[in-house]
């Protein structure tokens, strides 16, 4: 090999690593059969291919992911693609304006109409469903594709008004609670009605941590998300659950169609939550750690349910939830039969996470993987139909500290928290803990604020 030859080898090889010994041989085969100019090509498209790669051996983990990804290729979603096209969308609602000449009483009917919309949509499309699998005429079914093609067509005209007046309500709300600059709360509440992403978690079958997630396209189906999952759990030995979520914290924030009005407007203020933490550290945290995850999932979980509640008792009292009683501890017995035990979710769902987190810590992976199964099969004679309960499954339903699918103490604590700060002060909680670093954060404001 010349002089210059290895020169130029010796100063790509300082541009992307040492370069293996089979790329030199490759060189040297290139030299002998190769023109200049072509040779030169070559050992630059090496040298970048060796620059994305790595130059190294891949670790095992990322073998597994890559075989993840392969899984999944073709099915993953674009957000930078959605939220370009919606918020191309707001723009131009904006520019029309025409939301904000309604009355209180015009905004109430055009979202409770939405709402009834949606409902009416469910209905023609459980019609099509039954016509497709049975053995009607062609022409019914025909004329029930098309109400619902027009149900739908109505439904898009007036959903960029709908979601315009339930961000002025929700956006005024978080205003008077302190979170604004103006008398606009900062970042504006822009959020979409939309189909959103399903979700890929995946988490090692020893412990419960979500190592791997990716965005999926909202069409795959029960049978497909299963299949997917088989084939993770079999090329990677990951735990796999594919499912769909009910926002995502964007810019514009996606909310599925629903006709739960209480869910709805919860939902849209949470995923608001997510867009403010964003600008302080909590919320430039998210997913580095299980840990702060939770953190940022309870906190937009508190902050959503009070300001939901709130805009509800001024706009929409008849569906406000009546507040919960607490039973008088020494109630006395009647002569009526006692009613039987209502299941209750929550209470089932955390005492399986705490014997899964046991078994998993005494290494009885076989063992948990059993009980899992058999403890589904509980929750679906209930009524709660579970595709999937596994150590996926507890690392992101466990991320939201409230519910019962989390062994974290981090919702009790943040609880504890808002309690001392008054429930009324929304911000005065949201100022505080936005600054939390990691769970440590939390116990320490405790410990200051112990009563």
């Amino acid at each position: 090999m010349s002089s210059k030859a290895t020169e130029r080898l010796s100063d790509i090889a300082r541009w992307t690593g040492q370069m293996p010994q089979s790329v030199l041989a490759l060189y040297a085969l290139s030299r002998r059969i190769l023109p200049v100019r072509s040779m030169l090509s070559l050992l630059l498209a090496l040298a970048a291919t060796l620059a994305f790669a790595g130059g190294s051996v891949p670790s095992s983990q990322q073998i597994r992911f890559r075989a993840i990804g392969a899984v999944v290729a073709q099915r993953t979603f674009s957000l930078a693609g959605w939220e370009w096209s919606a918020l191309g969308q707001k723009i131009d609602m904006w520019r029309r304006g025409q939301a904000g000449q309604l009355t209180v009483e015009q905004e109430r009917a055009l979202v409770l109409g939405y709402i009834e919309g949606i409902r009416r949509i469910r209905q023609a499309e459980a019609q099509v469903n039954r016509l497709v699998s049975g053995t009607q005429q062609s022409a019914e079914l025909d004329h029930a594709r098309d109400e619902l093609a027009s149900l739908r067509e109505r439904q898009q005209g007036r959903r960029p008004f709908v979601e315009t007046v339930i961000q002025r309500q929700v956006g005024e709300m978080l205003t008077e609670t302190g979170l604004g600059i103006g008398g606009y709360p900062v970042p504006p509440v822009n959020f979409t009605f939309t189909e959103p992403p399903q979700i890929l978690i995946t988490s090692p079958r020893d412990e419960i941590r979500n190592v791997y997630t990716q965005m999926l396209v909202p069409d795959i189906d029960s049978a497909e998300a299963g299949d997917k999952e088989s084939a993770i759990e079999e090329q990677a030995n990951y735990s796999a659950y594919i499912t769909k979520i009910g926002g995502l914290g964007a810019y514009p924030t996606m909310v599925v169609d629903s006709t739960n009005i209480v869910w709805l407007f919860s939902t849209v203020a949470h995923e608001w939550v997510h867009n403010y933490l964003t600008l302080f550290p909590l919320g430039m945290r998210f997913g580095t750690s299980p840990e702060l995850t939770t953190l940022n999932e309870t906190v937009a979980d508190i902050i959503g349910d009070e300001v939901g509640r709130r805009v509800l008792a001024r706009y929409y009292p008849e569906f406000l939830p009546p507040p919960e009683t607490a039973q008088p501890a020494n109630r006395q017995q009647t002569s009526q039969e006692p009613e039987p035990e209502r299941f209750d979710f929550d209470q089932e769902m955390r005492e399986t996470r705490l014997r899964v987190d046991a078994l998993l810590a005494s290494g009885d992976v076989s063992e948990a993987e059993a009980y899992m199964d058999q403890r589904r099969e509980i929750f679906v004679a209930n009524g709660y139909y579970l595709r999937v309960l596994n150590q996926a499954y507890f690392a992101f339903h466990g991320s939201y500290a409230t519910g019962g699918a989390s062994s974290s103490p981090i919702g009790p604590q943040l609880q504890e928290l808002q309690r001392r700060k008054t429930p009324e002060d929304i911000a005065g909680f949201l100022h505080t803990v936005r600054w939390f670093t990691s769970g440590a954060d939390l116990e320490r404001v405790l410990e200051m604020t112990s009563p």
